[in-house]
């Protein structure tokens, strides 16, 4: 009789308790889940702009770095814009470049005169435009950067 009164006397405290914190739990594990799939589509998209603008940046390097680029935009006359083929940096993320390349004026090249009073060469002034982007995930970078090549000054 004895143990037949121990189990009539029980009333399933311990199994609401345990039910509760199994709840609350759960709540807390959705929680850090959704927390860290934000954190990684942060990171995802951090990567991407950091792609894109080092993309742009390199093609507006590249447009400057070459001689006949820039022998080619002073061809093209005072602010007409040259396109440049820039290769794709990585097909595999869809990652799309372009560059051009503008002459826009020139001035006396300080500090390469030679002789008094006389100016022997000149500074070619050009802006180089890249502009990077991934379409699929909507990036887009644009750099523009300038620079001036000292000629001798009949050129």
């Amino acid at each position: 009789m004895h143990i037949n009164y121990l189990f009539n006397s029980q009333r399933g405290g311990a199994l609401l308790v345990a039910m509760v914190m199994i709840f609350m739990l759960s709540i807390m594990g959705v929680s850090v889940m959704r927390s860290s799939t934000l954190e990684k589509r942060m990171t995802i998209n951090a990567i991407q702009s950091s792609a894109t603008f080092q993309a742009a940046e390199s093609a507006s390097n590249l447009a400057l770095n070459d001689p006949d680029n820039l022998m080619n935009a002073h061809a093209a006359g005072l602010g007409n814009a040259i396109d440049l083929n820039i290769d794709s940096v990585n097909d595999a993320i869809g990652l799309q470049s372009v560059s051009k390349l503008r002459y826009v004026g020139k001035r006396a090249a300080e500090g390469f005169s030679l002789g008094e009073g006389s100016s022997n060469f000149e500074s070619l002034l050009f802006v180089a435009e890249g502009d990077s982007t991934i379409p699929a995930v909507r990036s887009r970078s644009a750099v523009e950067q300038g620079a001036f090549r000292i000629v001798p000054a009949d050129m």
